[in-house]
């Protein structure tokens, strides 16, 4: 960077005026060798030329290269190619003095020098955290592969136990307690609902129980027969046994169903924690309704301070805020790199993820926000749309509902 201010592009006033007096002397030097009527033409057009720059410099003009080049060479001279600010100014001054390229090489190499310096502080903390954790990284790079192996070795039809039982092996300490914790909370909201339901349900077999033995009372007291009294205790005992069997229904869903449903239960969770991860990019990118601005604006120059206020450890909430925007673009590009894999992925998810990529890479706020929306909307959809075929799938097998009812319908948060 200190090269390319020091003499701002490689060209100096004095290396472009020996340029010119060089190509004045080949041009001499070709004069040389013409014939005499060939030089009295030249001569003609070549004291016109003259004419011209004699009178152009008498009038105070100057060579427009000429010109540009001195004032690269003042601005460089006022530019600390140590202080971002001041690399900042340079680029302004040559935009205002009407030199669009100068400006622009001289922002990429203020880009690269900035991108640089955070991969450096990022890799030095990479080095730290890589020394301190080389024998963990080792070991999970081995616990890995056995829980790939392990899993492939499962036979079909395996159940949701045999699978916690390898991830509790071979997994990730922190993936696997997340996923038994989910597991675990899942598990015990299916099995409140089935105690719930079984106490209502032994409650209404006792209700028509009492019911039935008080028909049969009333009846006695009325002066009923034997052979009447026996008839109601057939008819009695044979509504509670109906009522017991439209009561029961099936528990929970068959194994297969169940593996299916504890899927689609990790996508809601997956999609639910990216859409509340994402809110933070979305208020950074949304004007306040007083000032009209927003908490961070994108442009060249913005992107750049944010980026080297946090290499240098000296953030700010714009610049965290930035950060964060970041990583939103990120799980953006994950879905496109799981969706080259294979990984099935919503359609719609991975279309507004493209769409978010692409106008992050605009550097314009306005057009980034609308994106980011687009692309939280999409995630909530997919997250409803999941939760609508759980519940499809369990009133299909007469199951009680997980989400929603005909009464309570999901909806979008």
């Amino acid at each position: 960077m200190a090269e390319i201010v020091q003499s701002l592009f490689g060209i100096t006033p004095e290396s472009y005026q020996r340029a010119q007096q060089d190509r004045m002397d080949a041009q001499a030097l070709q004069y040389a060798k013409l014939d005499p009527f060939q030089q009295a033409n030249y001569a003609i057009g070549r004291g016109a030329s003259g004419l011209a720059g004699a009178i152009g410099g008498a009038l105070g003009g100057q060579d427009p290269e000429l010109q540009r080049i001195t004032m690269r060479q003042q601005i460089a001279g006022q530019i600390n190619p140590n202080d971002p600010a001041s690399i900042e100014k340079g680029i302004v001054a040559l935009q205002q003095g009407g030199d669009a390229q100068g400006a622009f090489m001289l922002q990429s190499e203020y880009r690269k020098m900035m991108e640089s310096g955070a991969l450096i502080g990022q890799r030095q903390a990479a080095e730290k955290a890589s020394l301190a954790q080389a024998s963990k990284v080792d070991l999970g790079v081995a616990q890995e592969t056995k829980l790939r192996d392990e899993l492939a070795k499962l036979p079909p039809g395996s159940t949701e136990a045999d699978i916690r039982g390898v991830l509790v092996k071979y997994g990730d300490p922190d993936k696997v307690l997340a996923a038994l914790t989910s597991a675990a909370t899942r598990a015990e909201d299916r099995d409140l609902k089935e105690r719930l339901a079984k106490e209502a349900s032994e409650a209404k077999i006792e209700a028509a129980k009492v019911a039935a033995d008080a028909k049969i009372e009333a009846a006695r007291l009325a002066g009923a027969t034997a052979k009447e009294i026996a008839q109601l205790r057939i008819d009695s005992a044979r509504d509670l046994k109906q009522l017991a069997v439209m009561l029961k229904g099936p528990a929970r869903l068959a194994p297969a169903l169940q593996k299916e449903e504890d899927k689609e239960l990790d996508l809601v969770d997956s999609l639910t924690a990216r859409s509340k991860a994402l809110q933070p990019a979305i208020e950074s990118l949304t004007p306040d309704p007083i000032t009209k601005k927003s908490p961070i604006e994108l442009g060249p120059v913005n992107n750049l301070r944010y980026l080297a206020q946090n290499a240098a450890g000296n953030s700010t909430p714009e610049s965290r805020a930035y950060a964060q925007l970041q990583r939103s673009v990120q799980e953006a590009t994950n879905l496109k790199t799981d969706a080259a894999k294979g990984v099935q992925t919503d359609r719609d998810v991975l279309r507004f993820a493209n769409e978010l990529i692409a106008a992050f890479g605009k550097n314009d706020t306005k057009t980034t926000l609308d994106a980011l929306s687009n692309f939280v909307a999409s995630t909530d959809k997919a997250r409803v749309n999941a939760q609508k075929r759980i519940d499809s799938r369990r009133k299909s097998q007469g199951v009680e509902a997980y989400y929603g009812t005909s009464q309570n319908p999901i909806k979008l948060d």
